[in-house]
């Protein structure tokens, strides 16, 4: 397990989680308690400039989906680079693997 640190909003003060790299330059973790308690979606894969990329229930979950996207595109690159996944297909993957795209 690595630190890694998250931001639920882009203007929100940065939360320190401990992750999984799941793959390089994606994290899997888990929200703290004190971030949308009611979220039935609790594990987060993110990108490693802190921001989330899929929301999913279970651990097991968000790790099948980083695995499931790691090959789309350089995930170690600046934040930007979800612009050069095709949408469509960064959907597909995730929800075969019960994963949906964060909302933020």
């Amino acid at each position: 397990m690595n630190q890694h640190t998250i931001r639920i909003l882009r203007s929100a003060d940065p939360i320190h989680v401990q992750a999984t790299e799941a793959r390089p330059g994606l994290f899997v973790y888990q929200l703290p308690d004190t971030v949308n308690s009611d979220d039935l979606y609790r594990w987060r894969i993110g990108h490693h400039t802190g921001l989330a990329i899929a929301i999913a229930m279970t651990e097991a979950n968000a790790l099948d989906g980083a695995n499931a996207i790691g090959d789309l595109t350089d995930w170690t690159q600046g934040a930007d680079v979800s612009t050069s996944v095709e949408g469509a297909e960064l959907a597909r993957r995730l929800r075969r693997k019960k994963c949906y795209r964060a909302g933020y």
